[in-house]
């Protein structure tokens, strides 16, 4: 049997949690809106897990909440997702959280079967309608143009067993091969004492193995360490081993339940995973997000299970006569791509290469809120990059009644002229550009000489380019 994740999203109420219960046979932790506050205020507000067998196949299923000031908890089961259901209503059509939802799925590139639900309360042209909408908005996408789109309802039963046969024939293409090898890394999503057991840990494992009687594990980033793993279930069975894609539950000694909290991750004792404030990533912004991102403006940074505010810094990387240096960005905006660093208000566990995703929570929930997504390529602070900002001063070529050639508006005084005694300029001539060095001063109004590599005319314009330290 293969263990496979499959998540469920959509908008609040647009029938996420009714899909699950008709289709699970197992439920654990959250699963199914058992939660206390879920049954208050009538939403899932946590990830759930259930599960059900599909011939060969063991699908752990993710019910992600739809509320829009609970996406966090959906990046977070994103993560863990080799195949997704996106529920749209029939009647209502997407929402803006369906718009976000499906951006995730698009940023991480996760197979998707979009649902027209409650199709036994919609008419035809209703449910045309929300179909042309969806195939509209999946051509829009970079990986999801190809997407099933089906029409169901979980109330009446109907195309339930064809969902099914959808689930299994796409599973099947997608040849999902799970690659145990390296660090262990499994995210906690629940803790809780058992009497007679102990400490339970459950989360799904998304990298390596591990198994019954393993001791070389702590826990991040309360630095628990000797962690030893007493016993492993999945889904109420018991098993001696667990690897990459497992959903499991761990009897676990050396930690009390009631010092984990969600963004603990149970880790190898020599894993690359770091606690840490400051991250650098290469990011891509969304080429629908409406606004744009400048230097320290506050975000939030999603790493794991964790969203945390963050300060943004923007930059790029540029060769500056033949040095490699970090350059401030004025506005990052729609589909630019470049370094960000962010410094989080607090700590976080993270590795090199984790993918990130970047919002901005205090944005109203009517409108989209993802900025973009990244890779982790550092652990740096602002201070440690060495930031810098581009001064360009522009001048041109002043050659008087005595042929002499110098250099005018570069400086406006002799004493500043002196300062830029021994730099670089671009000399944009009609046949091209042509470059100097700046030699000495001229008069006392801030002219400078130069030695250029070409002819040069009168009012050519030259380009003067330094780095200056931001910040």
């Amino acid at each position: 049997m293969k263990n496979i994740n499959l998540g469920i999203f959509g908008h609040i109420d647009h029938g996420k949690t009714s899909l699950a219960k008709v289709l699970t046979e197992i439920a654990s932790t959250s699963s199914l809106d058992k939660l206390p506050e879920s049954k208050k205020r009538g939403i899932t507000i946590d990830i759930g897990f259930s599960s059900f067998n599909l011939n060969e196949y063991i699908i752990t299923l993710v019910d992600a909440p739809g509320h829009a000031d609970l996406i966090k908890a959906v990046v977070s089961a994103a993560d863990i997702i080799d195949l997704a259901l996106l529920v749209v209503d029939g009647k209502e059509g997407p929402k803006t959280q369906t718009g976000e939802h499906l951006l995730i799925l698009d940023y991480f590139n996760i197979p998707t079967i979009v649902l027209i639900t409650k199709i036994d309360d919609a008419t035809p042209e209703q449910i045309n309608n929300t179909k042309s909408i969806m195939k509209a908005i999946l051509n829009s996408t970079e990986n999801l143009k190809n997407s099933n789109i089906m029409e169901i309802s979980s109330k009446e039963n109907i195309n339930i067993d064809k969902l099914k046969e959808t689930i299994k024939n796409t599973l099947d293409n997608l040849n999902i091969v799970r690659n145990s090898e390296g660090h262990f890394k499994m995210p906690i999503d629940h803790s809780f004492p058992i009497k007679g057991i102990g400490t339970v840990l459950t989360g799904t494992i998304l990298k390596g193995k591990l198994s019954v009687g393993e001791d070389n594990l702590k826990i991040l980033p309360i630095n628990r360490e000797n962690i030893k793993i007493k016993s492993i279930q999945k889904f109420k069975k018991d098993a001696k081993t667990a690897m990459i894609g497992d959903r499991v539950g761990l009897s676990v000694s050396g930690v009390d339940s009631k010092e984990i909290y969600r963004g603990c991750v149970l880790t190898s004792i020599d894993s690359p995973l770091k606690v840490v404030n400051n991250i650098v990533a290469k990011i891509k912004m969304s080429n629908i997000f409406k606004y744009g991102l400048k230097p320290k403006m506050k975000v939030h940074l999603n790493v794991g299970m964790l969203i945390v505010p963050a300060i943004v810094v923007p930059f790029k990387k540029i060769n500056f006569k033949g040095k490699e240096e970090n350059i401030i960005l004025k506005e990052i905006k729609q589909n630019d791509e470049c370094y960000c660093s962010f410094k989080l208000e607090e700590k976080v566990v993270a590795e090199i290469g984790e993918n990130i995703l970047i919002t901005r929570l205090d944005l109203p929930p009517t409108t989209l809120r993802i900025c973009g997504k990244g890779e982790i390529t550092q652990f740096k602070s602002f201070e440690e990059l060495n930031i810098k900002k581009e001064v360009v001063k522009i001048g041109n070529i002043k050659i008087d009644g005595r042929k002499r050639v110098f250099i005018e508006n570069l400086a406006n005084s002799k004493d500043s002229a002196e300062k830029l005694i021994g730099e670089e300029v671009i000399v944009e001539t009609k046949n091209g550009k042509i470059t100097g060095i700046l030699k000495k001063t001229f008069g006392t109004k801030g002219y400078i000489t130069a030695d250029f590599n070409g002819e040069v005319n009168n009012n050519d314009k030259v380009i003067l380019e330094r780095l200056r330290r931001w910040g």
